[in-house]
């Protein structure tokens, strides 16, 4: 029969041992136990803490209502860089698939399905191209995941229409070798826009300028058929949209970072669709300076 040393004592099973022992409120699976003391005091637990603390209570000073509400939903809103880049590259990649797929395959159904059918056809797929890119855009100003993701699929696969036709001026291990060339000058630029800690915005509204320039020169050069200026804005452009590919993964990051409300899957369809146009076009102009023609 238990006494009360037992009850209170030192025992396996009495009241002290249970109070003190293993299973007790200071062993290792009650509320202060060396985990809950770890987490708790673990300093990049109490860095994220602070800085939402002090996020919420500079909005609070600001005097708005709601301000602190929305600046705790914009601290839950914050994406991990490294899923937001890894989502967008993704995205991106499946998008060239497709590209490449639906060219193959119109060239090798029917190589001259554009150009029997005449200039028509390829206004026709311009338009499209430029609606479809419109509508995408909305989308994803919306937050809709769906139709982004819908919008960028039918881009991709009617761009790929319009691209079967280099098959039909270039060699195809041209096509390759310039395919491969554009694959790695991209995967340099997207690195240093990911890394670098300069602000790149001032040098993307240069880029965007400088791109306004190579269209109206190339619509202006489409009546002269000039080939020095052909070649000229050729080389522009590569460096034009080298530049946008750092910029453009740069300003992807940091939208993952200030988040303004948009899903992951929304970031990283935006970001697949502007890197998405950065490849392409890098692509065309490397493959017009670089492509040994049929």
């Amino acid at each position: 029969m238990p006494n009360n040393y037992d009850d209170y004592g030192n025992g396996d099973n009495n009241g002290y041992g249970n109070y003190y022992g293993q299973n007790n409120n200071y062993g290792q699976n009650n509320y202060y136990d060396q985990n809950s003391y770890n987490s708790y005091y673990n300093p990049n637990n109490l860095n994220s803490q602070y800085e939402s603390q002090q996020t919420a209570f500079n909005a609070m000073r600001s005097g708005n209502p709601y301000a602190a509400a929305a600046s705790a939903q914009q601290q839950r809103l914050r994406y991990s860089m490294k899923d937001v880049m890894a989502r967008t590259f993704l995205f991106m990649t499946i998008a060239l698939l497709l590209t490449a797929i639906t060219a193959l395959a119109v060239y090798t159904n029917d190589p001259y399905f554009l150009v029997k059918n005449g200039m028509s056809t390829f206004i026709v797929l311009a338009i499209v191209e430029i609606a479809i890119v419109i509508g995408a855009t909305f989308a994803i100003k919306a937050n809709n995941t769906m139709l982004s993701g819908v919008l960028f699929v039918a881009y991709s696969i009617v761009n790929g229409l319009t691209l079967s036709v280099i098959f039909l001026v270039y060699a195809e291990a041209s096509i390759a070798k310039v395919f491969f060339l554009t694959a790695g000058l991209f995967g340099v630029m997207a690195v240093i826009g990911f890394t670098t800690d300069r602000d790149l915005t001032r040098f993307g509204t240069l880029l965007m300028i400088g791109l306004f320039g190579i269209i109206f020169a190339s619509i202006i050069n489409f009546f002269l058929k000039s080939s020095r200026l052909d070649y000229l804005l050729c080389v522009v452009g590569i460096a034009i949209f080298l530049g946008l590919t750092a910029y453009d993964t740069q300003k992807i990051k940091n939208l993952a970072i200030n988040n303004p409300g948009y899903s992951l899957s929304v970031i990283a369809l935006y970001g697949a669709l502007e890197l998405y146009l950065d490849f392409i076009n890098l692509f065309l102009r490397l493959l017009q300076l670089l492509g040994k023609k049929n």
